[in-house]
């Protein structure tokens, strides 16, 4: 069909052909298994915090966002090498896999694949940064973003990029994002 585009992966689902260079920010989606809640115990959302940080020693990135919600994840990274990004989502998935197994866990946890999105400038970064804030009000398990102890959001108040009481209303430059 088109096989600059895609590779028969081994249940014959397309696997893309995925595209970085060094130092370039990557919004990225990884959703749990079936889209199963496992992520909805807080013990399960420490485990996938403590993992990112684990990781980022054999694999670098600057952690620029995150929000962790019951059955997915959204990271706003930039990996410190151009091939890095598949090694470290891989090597990510398996840590919390290692990690949810000591604590009881069984089956799969992650779907195979994942959602990028290369971040193009300054707005397009500060559009996922939203998008990746406000999901908990998206999925109504907040009234307000700030409410939301899972993500990235107070860090980034704390800096004075967002004030105290965002989040209640979605942001305009959001309205029409499908992530």
């Amino acid at each position: 069909m088109f096989p600059a585009l895609f590779a028969c992966h081994r249940d014959c689902m397309p696997r893309y052909r995925r595209y970085f260079s060094q130092h370039q920010t990557v919004f990225l989606t990884l959703a749990a298994h079936l889209r199963k809640p496992w992520l909805s115990d807080d013990t399960a959302k420490t485990i996938v915090l403590d993992a990112l940080r684990e990781i980022r020693e054999r694999h670098p990135f600057v952690h620029l966002g995150h929000v962790l919600l019951n059955d997915h994840l959204h990271l706003l990274i930039r990996p410190a090498d151009a091939t890095g990004t598949p090694q470290l989502i891989s090597s990510f998935k398996l840590n919390v896999l290692a990690r949810m197994r000591i604590q009881g866990a069984d089956g799969r946890l992650w779907q195979p694949r994942y959602h990028d999105h290369i971040v193009r400038d300054d707005d397009d970064f500060a559009r996922h940064l939203d998008y990746l804030h406000f999901n908990p009000v998206k999925h109504g398990l907040v009234e307000n973003a700030s409410d939301w102890r899972w993500s990235s959001l107070s860090a980034w108040q704390a800096r004075g990029v967002y004030p105290s009481d965002w989040g209640a209303q979605m942001p305009e430059r959001i309205r029409n994002m499908r992530e």
